[in-house]
């Protein structure tokens, strides 16, 4: 396999988790439709944070969440059992029952013992802006439609959640309602996505919403079940 474990979406949980992880001696594929936003908060994040995070290492009172980012993704980078990259994933690879990574819209597949996906508020999410509507988990980044379609085909369940963010340095006032896994489609205690083994959640795709210390300490969690 290419990985032990392969994390689709590079937002606080899945960052966090693949962190974790790493620093363990996992070889852990952290896989992002955008580098450029990475770790990369809606809105400036609160003190404290969470001890024994990603999170705890970079925060400090009144960062800039573009700076958030940029400490993040060095960190992450500089761990030598973390491979973060920029791809797209479109559809789980199944073999028997179970997941063993995913294949991307670039056409390389991505294979891992154990997949999880950490994709917040992208699958098929709708962001309204006044009067326009778009298909994006927030401002200017792409959803999952791909993926969305083919968890519907494997039987998983969803709910609607919404989230609004304030305006902001110029940002205008949004909102984003999006599908996040129905409850019984995911196990709390060990992250399992139970229709498919090797498949887990993480973040808001299963939780619905959370804190930014909440979704960075529930990616710790997820790393720590998964050593």
């Amino acid at each position: 396999m290419e990985y032990d474990v392969l994390i689709v979406g590079a937002g606080f949980s899945g960052a966090e988790a693949a962190y974790a992880l790493a620093r363990r001696g996992a070889r852990v594929g952290l896989m992002t439709q955008s580098l450029d936003t990475v770790y990369l908060p809606f809105t400036p994040v609160p003190g404290p944070a969470p001890e024994g995070t990603l999170l705890a290492e970079i925060w400090e009172a009144g960062i800039a969440p573009w700076e958030l980012h940029r400490k993040a993704k060095y960190a992450l980078e500089a761990e030598r059992n973390l491979h973060l990259f920029q791809s797209s994933a479109t559809r789980l690879l199944v073999e028997a029952g179970r997941v063993v990574g995913v294949a991307t819209w670039e056409g390389p597949r991505r294979l891992a013992e154990k997949t999880v996906l950490a994709v917040g508020s992208f699958l098929d999410p709708k962001l309204y802006v006044g009067m326009v509507v778009e298909a994006a988990g927030r401002l200017a980044e792409a959803a999952y439609p791909d993926l969305y379609e083919d968890l519907v085909r494997h039987g998983f369940t969803f709910v609607t959640r919404e989230e609004a963010v304030a305006a902001q340095e110029g940002q205008p006032a949004y909102r984003v309602a999006y599908a996040a896994f129905a409850p019984g489609e995911w196990r709390r205690e060990d992250f399992r996505l139970v229709r498919l083994e090797g498949l887990y959640g993480v973040g808001l795709c299963v939780l619905g919403r959370g804190t930014y210390a909440e979704m960075a300490l529930e990616g710790r969690r997820l790393g720590e079940a998964l050593e």
